[in-house]
């Protein structure tokens, strides 16, 4: 795993891409307690990006968002909480009015090879990411040219998952868990981040005075 977080500007700007910002230093990041970044964000929606490029053993990094010969896509993610209403039906990824829905919370965060709700769990949530963006064809842009790149540069896979509001996060704090698999179906080492999501202010209503 060479980066995991996740981006609020829908544009896929990671931090500064317009001169207005060009003196503005880059924000510390935030790390809880257990080492994990926080990310802070108002609204549910946002882009998510994994990148990652082969460990020790030098394979490939597999890229496939689908169910391999174990029923589970390459990239394996699994939110805490679940995402718009849960629903458990795989890959409902379309609007409400044809049947779309959000995808389910595992918790605590696991990756047992023998649950098959887990097992449904990640095949959903891979089936929000965006099939077009590869490390060729970046989601990402980091400066003012705008052009597409890796977040970082010796990456070979980049995944990015733009959340719908079917898939929205809900209000509070989000644990994303992430692994990603070599092309022979080897796992990597799990990375987590947090997602802390505002709360809205609930609007007043005015009374009348008697």
């Amino acid at each position: 795993m060479t980066f995991f977080g996740i981006i609020t500007s829908l544009d896929g700007c990671v931090f500064c891409c317009d001169a207005r910002c060009r003196r503005t230093p880059t924000p510390t990041p935030v790390i809880d307690s257990f080492g994990r970044q926080v990310f802070f964000t108002r609204s549910g929606q946002f882009i998510i990006v994994v990148e990652g490029r082969p460990g020790p053993n030098g394979i490939a990094v597999g890229t496939s968002l689908e169910a391999g010969p174990d029923g589970r896509p390459d990239l394996q993610i699994q939110n805490s909480r679940d995402m718009g209403d849960g629903s458990l039906k795989v890959c409902d990824t379309g609007p409400v009015s044809q049947g779309g829905g959000g995808v389910p919370g595992i918790w605590p965060p696991s990756f047992d090879p023998n649950s098959n709700l887990i097992t449904a769990a990640l095949l959903d949530f891979a089936c929000r990411f965006d099939s077009s963006v590869s490390a060729a064809s970046p989601c990402t842009i980091l400066d003012e040219g705008r052009e597409p790149r890796l977040v970082v540069p010796q990456s070979t896979a980049q995944f990015c998952d733009f959340v719908a509001s079917t898939a929205a996060f809900p209000p509070g704090e989000n644990l994303l868990t992430v692994r990603l698999r070599d092309v022979l179906g080897n796992p990597g080492p799990t990375a987590q981040v947090v997602v802390r999501v505002a709360t809205p202010t609930p609007t007043r209503t005015p009374t009348r005075t008697p």
